[in-house]
């Protein structure tokens, strides 16, 4: 059953894992997309303080890199980057240093045939996400949120991140 889920776990990576450096990975949010392009930039030091020159080197390659694909494929108008750390806190797991790459669109996008309005533009995006009532729906079906994975996936240039 063991080696089971570890094909499966293996499995999936392949599917989230945009990008793997020397300090950081991307993982792209395959479980929602309530912002087409939205990525988790995962590193492995418990706090901010601990990183070093070169992981914060890294981290901006990084995400300028994320900026042009989504500009490119999605038009972006601009970017929420931010770093949460309490539910490992209040899960009781050792923390990691992650952030979270936000693509913001002031006007209507189309992808497979729907139009995406970012609702809250302008405003914190995590304002709205605990509300049942007024958080940004994902409109887009797994398959949809794979296809826009393996867009990125294309448009990543890894000469860029060296």
């Amino acid at each position: 059953m063991e080696k089971k889920n570890q094909k499966k776990r293996k499995e999936r990576k392949k599917i989230v894992e945009l990008y793997k450096g020397k300090y950081f990975e991307v993982v792209f949010q395959d479980w929602r997309q309530q912002f087409p392009g939205a990525c988790i930039i995962s590193g492995h030091k418990e706090r901010l303080s601990d990183m070093t020159s070169d992981e914060w080197k890294e981290l901006g390659v990084l995400e300028k890199e994320l900026e042009r694909v989504c500009i490119k494929l999605f038009n972006t108008t601009m970017f929420n980057f931010a770093c949460f750390m309490n539910n490992a806190y209040k899960d009781n797991v050792t923390p990691h240093v992650h952030f979270w790459f936000v693509p913001r669109y002031k006007e209507k996008i189309k992808l497979f045939d729907k139009t995406y309005e970012d609702r809250h533009f302008g405003y914190n995006f995590w304002k709205w996400g605990n509300s049942r009532l007024k958080n940004q729906k994902d409109i887009f079906t797994q398959e949809e949120r794979e296809k826009i994975f393996k867009m990125m996936k294309k448009e990543l240039n890894e000469n860029n991140l060296k």
